[in-house]
């Protein structure tokens, strides 16, 4: 019985995958975001990075707030420079980038 249950649990460790930044809570670098994803959709602001894609982020019902920043030279990875960052009045962890009449919405980046 030991011995069924020791090979259970090595296959069980085997199968799992490991997300980055697992174990380092706070919020994740560009570096990790990118390692996971290399074609990623994201910017960093102030220090935290803002990635898009997200589905259910699309779902909720958010008010664009004040403008915020600015993406500028370096920022993002897709993003143009000039894109003007906001700040819903729902939400703290999701921007919203406005630029050419187009609105997208970014989640920040965590740890888990």
């Amino acid at each position: 019985m030991i011995l069924f249950l020791f090979s259970l649990t090595g296959q069980l460790s085997i199968k799992q995958s490991h997300s980055p930044g697992e174990g380092m809570g706070g919020t994740l670098s560009k570096e990790q975001v990118l390692k996971g994803n290399p074609d990623a959709d994201l910017f960093e602001f102030q220090g935290k990075v803002y990635k898009t894609g997200v589905n259910w982020i699309e779902e909720r019902d958010l008010t664009k707030g004040e403008q915020i920043g600015v993406i500028s030279g370096g920022m993002a990875t897709k993003l143009p420079n000039g894109a003007k960052i906001f700040v819903p009045k729902e939400r703290r962890d999701i921007l919203i980038v406005s630029y050419k009449g187009k609105e997208k919405r970014y989640l920040l980046m965590l740890g888990e």
